[in-house]
């Protein structure tokens, strides 16, 4: 297996834990730049081989499974949309008030 096929096929392990596209995107490129980091690193700085040091990379980044179930859970994008349109109705909700207040009981 090639290098990049190895990687790949690590990134397809972690991702597919990932339902939401974009993330899973930004977490690919992540981890491609961490993968290739610490290769060039141990190419250049410890005489490993290219297949050798991506190899070590990737053993070093950790178990993909666990990898892929915990990137989930530490960024959930649903939530933080939630939370924008609970503040948008709690301030459409003030606006609506202070409105009524000052159409129904005019100075």
């Amino acid at each position: 297996m090639s290098s990049d096929e190895r990687i790949a096929a690590y990134l397809d392990q972690v991702c597919r834990y990932i339902s939401w596209p974009p993330y899973a995107a930004r977490v690919r490129r992540e981890l491609i730049d961490h993968i290739l980091t610490r290769s060039e690193y141990l190419q250049h700085e410890r005489g490993f081989t290219e297949e050798e040091a991506v190899a070590q990379a990737i053993r070093l980044l950790g178990n993909p499974d666990e990898i892929g179930h915990a990137l989930p859970r530490a960024y959930r994008p649903y939530r933080r949309l939630l939370c924008l349109l609970i503040t948008c109705l709690l301030w459409a909700g003030i606006a609506s008030c202070i409105i009524m207040i000052l159409l129904y009981f005019p100075q």
